[in-house]
């Protein structure tokens, strides 16, 4: 397990990788609210509490009510370590329960980089922001529709004291795969929307995007650690980044009021 400043420090590039539209700051907790498309965004982060125990139920009515006035669920990103230590008894004993599945953060040191083989069957094209191929990209083939996808675009556009570059793989002009990359001045490069077109999947054009992104953008930039973000139950996922070589550093999952 990694020790808790670690994972502060992790869930904190997290809130400044993918900002949230709006924040209010409760007794050390964080609260993210971004119209209610994604939980990272629209949850609290509970890494310092300069509360008394005795508080914890009043302030969690106080978030509760926070995110009503939103019309969003309250919603806690519960990490391998948060404080203080009673909150999440606290919250199971208010009817709080488990939202989705466990997630594991994965790193890896970027000296650990595996030579691989790029495909080169394919355009790679890199953007410093989202371009509206990408989005409805997302918006066809992922969970999330483009009302949502708009959303998010706000969100990468926030995106301004960590670098971010964007690398989608082409097959005759038409958009076959993405990825996103988002650089700290810590030097730790974020990994997100990962996606491949279903009939193009197999063909290491995941794998390639990512080296490609690492090699030509992140290492010259100084990169020093990469790290994503898998649902536990996503098998395959997490078989493909155990071969690129990262591996689990901490878990957390969420909370929600029911």
């Amino acid at each position: 397990m990694f020790e808790k400043e670690e994972i502060k420090r992790l869930q904190e590039i997290l809130m400044n990788s993918w900002p949230a539209r709006h924040y209010y700051f409760l007794n050390g907790w964080v609260l993210r609210f971004t119209d209610g498309v994604t939980a990272r965004a629209n949850s609290v982060f509970p890494l310092n509490y300069t509360g008394k125990l005795d508080s914890v139920d009043k302030d969690i009515k106080i978030v509760e009510k926070a995110y009503n006035t939103y019309n969003l669920p309250a919603i806690f990103t519960i990490p391998e370590y948060f404080e203080p230590s009673i909150l999440v008894d606290r919250l199971l004993e208010q009817g709080y329960q488990q939202l989705g599945c466990v997630t594991h953060t994965m790193i890896m040191n970027v000296q650990n980089l595996r030579t691989e083989l790029i495909n080169e069957e394919f355009i790679y094209d890199t953007y410093s922001e989202r371009v509206s191929d990408i989005s409805d990209f997302l918006a066809n083939y992922s969970h999330r529709d483009k009302e949502d996808q708009n959303v998010l675009d706000a969100l990468v556009k926030r995106i301004i004291i960590p670098q971010k570059r964007l690398i989608v793989a082409k097959m005759k002009n038409k958009v076959i795969g993405t990825l996103m990359g988002i650089l700290d001045p810590q030097k730790s490069l974020y990994i997100v929307d990962m996606l491949i077109h279903p009939d193009f999947r197999r063909q290491k054009i995941a794998t390639s995007m990512y080296y490609r992104l690492i090699k030509d953008w992140g290492i010259p930039n100084g990169v020093k650690m990469v790290w994503l973000q898998v649902e536990a139950e996503n098998v395959a996922a997490m078989n493909l980044y155990n071969k690129l070589g990262l591996t689990k550093a901490y878990s957390y999952y969420y909370l929600e009021k029911k």
